[in-house]
This record gives C-alpha cells, sequence and structure tokens, in this order.
C-alpha cells in the first residue's frame, strides 16, 4: 500500500500550484477543496509512514480539518470566531503534548500565509482506500449554505 495521497484523481505533488490572490478577495471555488486541504496539510502528512493504519491517517486530517475550519469560521463571512479561540486556548493546556502544540502552530501560520483568503470549510469528509493509496474525500461549505 502507498501512502502517496490523492484527492480525488489528482495528486499531492500536482498541489505544489499556489494560486494567489489579492488580500481580501476570496479564492474562487476552481480548485476542489479535498486537493487545497491536502496541500495545506503536507507537511503533516508527508510525516506518515506508507503503512500507517487508516486510524493514524485519519486522526492526522482530522487535526489537518480542525485547524483549517477554525480558522475559516473566525472569517468575517462567517462570523464565528469562537471556533479559532477554543483551539488557542486548548494549545495552553499543559497537557497537550509540546508536539501537536507545534504542528497546531505550524499549520495555522501556513493557514494564514498561504490559504487566509479561502473561506470555504470543510463539510463531510472521509479518508478512503483506491488502488493502494489513501484518498481525501470532501465537500465544501460557504456561508449560507448546506454544501458547495
Amino acid at each position: 500500500m502507498s501512502l502517496c495521497l490523492h484527492s480525488r484523481d489528482r495528486s499531492v505533488s500536482r498541489c505544489a500550484h499556489r494560486l494567489r490572490y489579492a488580500i481580501g478577495m476570496a479564492v474562487p471555488a476552481v480548485r476542489k477543496i479535498s486537493e487545497t486541504i491536502v496541500e495545506f496539510g503536507d507537511a503533516l502528512i508527508h510525516q506518515l509512514d506508507p503503512d500507517q493504519p487508516y486510524e493514524v491517517v485519519r486522526s492526522t486530517f482530522e487535526t489537518i480539518i480542525l485547524v483549517w475550519n477554525a480558522h475559516v469560521m473566525a472569517m468575517p463571512r462567517w462570523g464565528q470566531p469562537r471556533f479559532l479561540a477554543d483551539l488557542h486556548q486548548r494549545l495552553q493546556d499543559p497537557q497537550m503534548p509540546a508536539p501537536m502544540v507545534e504542528s497546531f502552530k505550524e499549520l495555522s501560520q501556513r493557514r494564514l500565509e498561504q490559504f487566509g483568503t479561502d473561506a470555504r470549510a470543510v463539510g463531510e469528509w472521509s479518508i478512503v482506500q483506491e488502488s493502494g493509496q489513501w484518498r481525501l474525500r470532501c465537500d465544501a461549505r460557504a456561508p449560507g449554505t448546506a454544501s458547495s
């Protein structure tokens, strides 16, 4: 089994092309949210061994999506900053393992620097194995819509 994670049909390696938009401009949904999430979480994803069990792969994506959605919800379009505030509060817990805190901080910084204008939230998502490779399947949510 390979760990080369794909978001549906496109590989992580194709995610290297970043879209650049003016500050304050929402990123149009020209790219699948699953591709964006795989690129966003690339640093954590590449730490996984090829033979990681499903639970470890799912937990990694759960962390990635938690950070992504917390930042999205804090955007003015969504108007729900409490999720990001809750995340920051959790990071202050002395029981939180240092590597986890560092991962959350790195993802938060990456979100702000490279994906800060993307207002799509991740809705329903799953990790599936197809042709020996893990794939992320998810849908995007926008304010006032069930899914997009």
